[in-house]
Parts: structure tokens; C-alpha cells; sequence
């Protein structure tokens, strides 16, 4: 591992989410504790805020700002939408420039860059571009949720994105099998032999907390022995908090009695306002409580809680929320998408098909009167995620990967 000293990290994103808890794991990984990591991301950013906390102890690791072309906070008129629409790939390019002064500066190992999704334009494609001009040995791209087809319009301009990336990357890593195939049939990256689209599953670290009231639930909107169901991501519309509150809403009234619901995320989009308007409705206004972002450890919001549930509609790359709640033993309620089945089953709680009012509202009633059973296992899907999806194995499986590239450069 000698030869692998200096890593430059570039990550654009909005609100952060499961990369940077994916983030801060392989960093706290002992594989990359010794390493010289410089985190380039955009000043928009919610998400490096709280890396930046997470990560303050280790001197190792520091971050550089930059503006990026591809995310804005403030609204655009239709006008402004449809000019900047068709002035993104001139935008790349002008980014293609700025990532050659921003990396030319340091002699680093490896570029290694976060891509949330891949189908759009955004600023890890410059950097990987910009890198051709430079002495950087290895060039990795991971890609953690679905690849989405080209934008209207703009299917030629991703080809010939699609065939520079190729010539320039090393290896192209994804989170999941189950990514590797959207990005095998939305993209022309892997339409080659030059990149095999590795695999390196997510992994997050032993717990060591306690099981406790770390979100003060029991003061909030019911007794202590009211079973606390939460939901630990942002209000998106493809997250299944309605489906949630629909299922909740045909719930037999003894079993409403015996659970309170806690939705634990940021707003995104006014999905919030139409949540509430549905719980109105709904008749459930006592029984559902919204926390918004809370600046503590997931894994001690998750312990709070009775049964975790990831109702994703659409698509998981991976779904670390799932294996944050396997590693700290709370039970767990996912829909089968994307992902989340390489690691999760009904072995480890339950799996049920997605957008299924029915199964969800079944579910719950199945967990009111079979806790002891979904604690049971609850606590195999600890033990699962321990031995084989630990943040460890998961920093290991990386530098192997590191090492692997540079012996075959050498050839």
C-alpha cells in the first residue's frame, strides 16, 4: 500500500444523503486512515457540513470548495430553465478547465469520484476528463444509485462523454449488482471490454451505541409503550411516506393505538405540505410526528425506534439505512428494490413488494403481534451485516481494489 499515499475525492451533491454516510464509514475505515484524502465538493453541499463534524478528529482528511455549474439553490424562471438546459454540455466543458487548475496542484494517486447518479451532467465527468492531462495513475468513478437514461436531447453528446470516460477511467465501481446492470443498459460506460463495472457492496461499522430514547420520542406525541415506527430519510415523493400513512389509515383502530409513526428527514420539494394534507385527511394528525433533519448519529436516531421501514418506491442503489438499522438490531421493513436484496431478506426482517398499501399495513399488524419473533430476526440481520457488510470489510475490499490497478498499470 506504499505507493498509494494521496487520494482526491471529488463529490457533487444537494443534500448529501446515504454518500455521505457511505463517506464518512470508508474514511473511519482503518485501510484509509493513513492516507493523505482531499475532498473537493460543491459550496451547495448540505451533506458535507456534517462530514466535515463527523470527520474533525482525523487530520488526515480535509476539504476544498468549489462552485458548481450543476447545482442551484434558487428557483429559475421557465426561460432561464430552458436556456440553461441546453447549455450544460458547454458548461462541462468550461468545468473540464477548472478541475485541471484545481487538481494540477498536487501529485495524487488516485482520483476518486462520488457520483450520486450518473445520466445527467455533473461535475465528477469534468474532473475524470480533466485528469487526462494529468500524472493521476488511477481514475475511479462509483456510481451509487440508478444511471438514468440521457436527457432529451442530449443522447449524442453523452456517447461521446461515454466513450472520453472510458478511454480515461481505470475502474468504474458501483454500490450494487443491481446499479452495475442500470448503468450496463442506460449508459454506453460499460459498452466495452476497457471497463468490467466492479462491485463493492457498502458496509457500515460495528455499533457502538445503546439502545435508548436518543430522539426523547416518549415526551413527543405518545406513552413509552407506544411501538415507535420511523422512517429515516429525506420527504421525497419516491420515498413511500404516503404509502405509509395509507396503510397506517386502514389499520384496524386497536392496532392505530398501539403505534405512533416519526418521519425523520429533510423536506425536499414541498412533499411535507402534501403529507400533511394527506394525514388531515387521513384523520391521523395525533399519530404522526415529522422531526426534519436531526444533527445527531443515525445509528442512535434508528435505535430510537420499535421497526425501521425503507419504502422506496422506485429504486435503492444499496439502501444503507437498511444496514445501519441490521447493525445496531432494530427490525426492519423494506420494499424489494433495486439493491436492497443483495444483502436483505426475509431472513433479516421483512421484504415486501413495493407501492403495496396492503402488505405494508399487513406488515404492521404482523410486527404488533409478532415482535418477538422480528426481534429475533433483527438480531440475525446483525449478526449478517457484522461478518459481512462492515465498514472494515468494506475499506479493505477498496484499497485491494487500489492495489489490484496498479499492478495491472505495471504490466
Amino acid at each position: 500500500m506504499e505507493q498509494i499515499k494521496k487520494m482526491a475525492i471529488i463529490w457533487e451533491s444537494e443534500t448529501g444523503g446515504g454518500v455521505s454516510s457511505y463517506l464518512k464509514y470508508l474514511l473511519q475505515s482503518r485501510a484509509f486512515l493513513g492516507k493523505q484524502i482531499t475532498i473537493f465538493t460543491n459550496s451547495e453541499n448540505k451533506g458535507a457540513k456534517s462530514l466535515i463534524k463527523d470527520l474533525a478528529q482525523q487530520k488526515n482528511v480535509k476539504f476544498i470548495f468549489f462552485n458548481s455549474f450543476f447545482v442551484f439553490n434558487r428557483k429559475r424562471s421557465f426561460l432561464e430553465k430552458l436556456i440553461y438546459y441546453f447549455l450544460k454540455p458547454f458548461l462541462l466543458f468550461i468545468m473540464v478547465f477548472k478541475f485541471k487548475k484545481i487538481l494540477s496542484d498536487s501529485n495524487y494517486d488516485i482520483l476518486l469520484c462520488e457520483c450520486g447518479n450518473y445520466g445527467s451532467f455533473r461535475s465528477e465527468q469534468a474532473a475524470i476528463l480533466a485528469s487526462r492531462a494529468l500524472k493521476i495513475p488511477l481514475k475511479i468513478i462509483v456510481i451509487h444509485h440508478a444511471c438514468e437514461k440521457p436527457p432529451l436531447f442530449m443522447g449524442a453528446v453523452f456517447k461521446i462523454i461515454d466513450y472520453f470516460l472510458r478511454k480515461t477511467l481505470t475502474s468504474l465501481i458501483t454500490v450494487s449488482k443491481a446499479t452495475r446492470e442500470t448503468v450496463f443498459y442506460n449508459s454506453n460506460l460499460l459498452s466495452s471490454d476497457q471497463l468490467k463495472g466492479d462491485v463493492i457492496h457498502n458496509g457500515v461499522p460495528t455499533n457502538k451505541f445503546v439502545k435508548k430514547d436518543y430522539l426523547n420520542l416518549t415526551h413527543a406525541k405518545d406513552k413509552e409503550s407506544v411501538l415507535k415506527i420511523g422512517m429515516v430519510t429525506r420527504l421525497s415523493p419516491d420515498k413511500g411516506h404516503d404509502n405509509l400513512i395509507l396503510a397506517f389509515s386502514k389499520l384496524p383502530p386497536e392496532y392505530k393505538k398501539k403505534m405512533t409513526i416519526i418521519f425523520v428527514g429533510e423536506d425536499e420539494r414541498g412533499q411535507r405540505k402534501r403529507l400533511e394534507e394527506l394525514i388531515m385527511d387521513s384523520n391521523l394528525k395525533d399519530k404522526i410526528l415529522f422531526l426534519d433533519y436531526v444533527d445527531i448519529d443515525s445509528k442512535k436516531i434508528i435505535l430510537s425506534l420499535d421497526l425501521l421501514l425503507s419504502l422506496t418506491k422506485s429504486y435503492e442503489g444499496f439502501g444503507l439505512s437498511i444496514a445501519e438499522a441490521m447493525s445496531v438490531g432494530t427490525p426492519v421493513l423494506a420494499t424489494d428494490v433495486g439493491g436492497v436484496n443483495e444483502f436483505f431478506n426475509n431472513e433479516c426482517g421483512k421484504l415486501i413488494k413495493f407501492a403495496k398499501v396492503e402488505d405494508i399495513k399487513n406488515s404492521l399488524m404482523d410486527f404488533c403481534d409478532n415482535k418477538k419473533d422480528w426481534d429475533n430476526r433483527a438480531q440475525f440481520a446483525k449478526e449478517k451485516i457484522e461478518k459481512y457488510f462492515n465498514s472494515e470489510t468494506m475499506g479493505t475490499n477498496y484499497m485491494n481494489h487500489f492495489i489490484k490497478k496498479f499492478y495491472e498499470m505495471k504490466r
